[in-house]
């Protein structure tokens, strides 16, 4: 104790701080709460009560969907087929504008084309001239050689007038040529829509004097829709069989109705940086104020139905893919389950194996349930 005491002396002060820094670890650790206390409980079993849907097989129709774009059938870029001024421009040959088939979109000054109309008409009237007068001499030529009583035929066929009558036959037809040619050439001054049409892009102006070839409009066509769905092997495998004329809606991202769609072919090979099969359809119902080339809209089809499948809310699958069931004494099973394909809010799966129908499901599972444990069920009216 005498040769302790000189090192308590000279340590008093440090050994008084630890013995006060103990004292509040062991207060502190006294008052912090433990997860009982602090109302967090680890779930190892489910609840006594648990809350469960009912669900019996049924056959379904799969209903097969995927997003797209609206594409139209024609993209075309109108382009000047003669050349000249352009002395009219219509009012809807802006970017947005709609225009109709047969519209008249812009003028090219004819002028020029028709006065090429008039001299190929004036050669056809000279050309038609001279068919007939060597039609005539031939005529003439024929009467005299059967009245000359000579047998047989002359050996020169300039006698009859023969080459004559097929070389002014012959002009007459390319001045018949030459006269729709100018006709058509004066028809192309007027540039009309092919057909009912978007304007994408216009690139004249009034005023302007176009070349031949110069690019003056292009159109995406209206009438005619197109959409190429992708889809993956379980989607393909979903659709009717086979999926050619099948019919589906299309749906806006807030899910309102925009027209119906039918398929036109499909299938035929994959996409190689996808791994998807392209369904190719043409719209053919569309609300037209909303439905646009480049809109991108949800397409639901119609698929096959599968017979045997449980109806249940999207809910009751884990994150595992577990289901979890009830058997006839109350106690919890599972079995791990890959919807054969979902609507909105459902999925539509097999039932377990060996157990009895009606099936009840756990409506809000837990991957943290224990199987066997039994548990006191609370039917869920409305969540089938």
């Amino acid at each position: 104790m005498n040769a302790l005491g000189p090192f308590l002396m000279r340590h008093r002060r440090r050994l008084l701080g630890l013995a006060a820094a103990a004292s509040l670890a062991v207060a502190g650790w006294s008052m912090w709460p433990t997860d009982a206390q602090s109302g967090v409980e680890v779930v190892t079993s489910p609840p006594r009560r648990l809350t469960v849907v009912t669900a019996q097989p049924t056959a379904h129709a799969a209903e097969v969907s995927g997003f797209a774009e609206v594409q139209p059938r024609w993209t075309s870029t109108l382009r000047a087929e003669v050349g000249g001024r352009l002395t009219s421009i219509s009012d809807e040959l802006q970017p947005g504008s709609r225009v109709r088939s047969g519209e008249v979109l812009a003028t090219i000054d004819p002028t020029a084309w028709r006065a090429n109309l008039s001299e190929a008409k004036n050669r056809v009237a000279t050309a038609e001239l001279e068919l007939l007068r060597a039609r005539q001499t031939a005529d003439e030529a024929r009467r005299a050689w059967d009245e000359s009583g000579l047998r047989g035929e002359p050996t020169s066929p300039l006698a009859l007038h023969a080459p004559q009558v097929a070389a002014a036959h012959a002009e007459f037809d390319a001045a018949e040529e030459a006269y729709r040619w100018a006709a058509a050439r004066l028809e192309q001054t007027t540039v009309r829509a092919p057909f009912d049409a978007l304007v994408e892009t216009a690139s004249v102006s009034l005023g302007e004097t176009v070349l031949e070839g110069q690019p003056i409009v292009t159109l995406l066509s209206t009438e005619a829709l197109r959409i190429a769905l992708p889809l993956s092997d379980e989607q393909w495998a979903n659709l009717p069989d086979p999926p050619l004329h099948a019919e589906g809606t299309l749906h806006s991202s807030g899910g309102d109705t925009l027209g119906r769609a039918t398929v036109l072919h499909g299938g035929g090979a994959f996409d190689r940086s996808t791994r998807t099969r392209t369904l190719h359809l043409e719209v053919s119902e569309a609300l037209e104020s909303e439905l646009l080339p480049g809109a991108f809209v949800e397409v639901r089809l119609r698929g096959r139905t599968v017979p045997g499948l449980l109806r249940l809310p999207e809910a009751v699958l884990t994150r595992s893919g577990t289901i979890w069931y009830l058997d006839t004494g109350d106690a919890l099973r599972r079995y791990s389950v890959r919807p054969v394909f979902s609507t909105p809010g459902y999925i539509y799966v097999p039932p377990p194996e060996g157990a009895e129908a009606p099936w009840r499901i756990a409506r809000y599972p837990l991957d943290t349930f224990l199987v066997g444990t039994v548990v006191e069920p609370n039917l869920d009216a409305g969540g089938g």
